[in-house]
């Protein structure tokens, strides 16, 4: 039996290597396939981004606002 240890691993060895090439070429097709099924954004030009920047940051300090209002009227009212 020992004379056959090396013939086995190697054998072993060329499995496993199959094996992991079979794994990557299948979950490469999965991932290709998933991509695929995804629809990219359309790209967003550089002044709209600005425009939806500006939004976000009047709605924040609108939030500030409205937040320290309540407040100084909570203050008020005690």
């Amino acid at each position: 039996m020992r004379t056959y240890q090396p013939e086995r691993a190697l054998i072993a060895r060329e499995t496993r290597e199959e094996n992991r090439r079979e794994l990557a070429r299948v979950l490469d097709q999965i991932s290709r396939e998933r991509a695929s099924r995804l629809s990219a954004p359309p790209p967003v030009s550089l002044e709209a981004q600005f425009q939806m920047s500006i939004h976000r940051i009047r709605e924040g300090v609108q939030r500030a606002k409205d937040a320290q209002t309540a407040h100084i009227l909570h203050w008020l009212q005690s």
